[in-house]
């Protein structure tokens, strides 16, 4: 091979492999959104969009990699025990597995289970699924293990303020 085609070569793969590695940096880390059992395929795919889209409104993205889990009702208190969780909240997040969890009741009419959330948390639905959303994206963003300070972070996304993790 002649040095010139040779060079040519090497300076295009070098090209080639720079820009690959440039997308990669840039590429966003992926999420999954998982239904635990008991959901149709159907059920899952309606019950999560309504789930993706306020994570979209709020900038879950920018957390990278990261499971975000539908639980069903039926299923939750025992999640929330089997977690060491409050049986009251509708979500919750595990920072070192990097997954959130979310109650079925957030995102669809279950009708018992929704009065005594909202009647626990004396919030409409929607803003509780609201506050839910935006508390564990505090948690999320922020690697934030306190409950006090996911809050304030979380209060800051629905107010629309970009987050300073502290």
């Amino acid at each position: 091979m002649q040095p010139r085609l040779r060079f040519g070569l090497t300076v295009m793969t070098l090209a080639c492999a720079m820009k690959l590695a440039v997308c990669q940096a840039v590429a966003p880390a992926p999420q999954r959104f998982v239904c635990n059992t008991g959901y149709s395929i159907e059920q899952c795919h309606v019950q999560m969009a309504v789930l993706r889209s306020l994570l979209s409104r709020y900038g879950g993205a920018l957390v990278g990699e990261w499971t975000w889990i539908l639980v069903k009702s039926d299923d939750w208190k025992a999640v929330l025990l089997q977690h060491r969780m409050d049986p009251d909240s509708p979500a919750f997040t595990v920072l070192d597995r990097r997954e959130t969890f979310f109650e079925e009741a957030l995102v669809n009419p279950v009708t018992v289970r929704r009065i005594e959330l909202v009647r626990k948390w004396s919030l409409g639905i929607d803003d509780l699924l609201a506050l839910a959303v935006t508390h564990e994206l505090g948690h999320a963003l922020c690697n934030e293990k306190s409950e006090r300070k996911a809050d304030g972070y979380g209060e800051e996304l629905r107010r629309g303020i970009t987050v300073t993790c502290k």
